[in-house]
């Protein structure tokens, strides 16, 4: 499922990467945000203090981030889609204000369909309150102005997918 999830990402533009365990991506996202101003959606506890040296812009400079990191709930195999949780405007800003963005999805996480998405869906839906819930599919296109596709006017003009297949 990796495979067909991998070949699906890079047919719409995303940048996907493989690694073993969780060190190799945290290695990558500090090659990827070295000097430049990172956002950050909501980061597990682990992921943050693997990332303590990154210090992410406050939620007032979010506009000036050239790199946005990000942690998805499920991937979709078929389509190379993400699935993330950004119910706080500041996660959604983190996601798609930046040039890049850099998502961490853990291979146990991807499912064959969006029909196989359901029960996670209905699980995070369950959990109460106000959601937020966004698929992405490679970088942000439009071919809004006469028909000619421009990558990177409504969000991000890179998007790497980093897939943690141990732990």
């Amino acid at each position: 499922m990796i495979s067909t999830f991998t070949v699906a990402a890079e047919a719409v533009g995303a940048t996907v990467k493989r690694f073993t365990d969780l060190n190799g991506a945290v290695d990558y996202l500090l090659d990827l945000t070295a000097n430049r101003p990172v956002a950050a959606s909501s980061l597990s506890s682990r992921l943050a203090a693997m990332l303590e040296t990154i210090t992410p812009l406050p939620s007032e400079r979010l506009a000036d981030a050239e790199v946005g990191i990000s942690e998805a709930d499920a991937g979709i195999a078929e389509t190379g889609s993400v699935l993330l949780e950004l119910t706080a405007p500041a996660q959604r800003a983190a996601t798609a204000l930046p040039l890049v963005h850099a998502v961490v999805l853990r291979a146990s996480t991807i499912v064959p369909t969006l029909s196989a998405l359901g029960e996670r869906l209905g699980g995070l839906l369950a959990e109460g309150g106000s959601r937020y819930l966004s698929l992405i599919t490679g970088p942000s296109r439009t071919a809004d102005i006469e028909r000619v596709l421009t990558i990177g006017v409504h969000g991000p003009r890179e998007l790497h997918l980093l897939i943690i297949e141990g732990e």
